[in-house]
């Protein structure tokens, strides 16, 4: 279930967590493709730490990041 470049304890909680959240969605299509949350969050324009919290499933990714999220989501299926 882990990745290179992933934790295992990471991915067990990105795999734990709520699958209709977006951040979540997302989690599981960079650790799939083995994309590093720096890169997300350097393209995304936010920090690594909200990146993170969104993966788990800690906090849901706010309105004025969703179009963003969405589109990535996109892009990489």
């Amino acid at each position: 279930m882990s990745a290179r470049g992933y934790s295992t304890l990471l991915v067990q909680k990105i795999y734990d967590a709520n699958p209709c959240l977006l951040g979540v969605q997302l989690a599981k299509i960079c650790v799939k493709l083995n994309i590093p949350v720096t890169d997300v969050a350097e393209y995304l324009d936010v920090t690594r730490p909200t990146v993170y919290s969104w993966f788990i499933g800690e906090r849901e990714v706010a309105n004025r990041h969703a179009d963003r999220v969405e589109k990535l989501i996109e892009k990489l299926r």
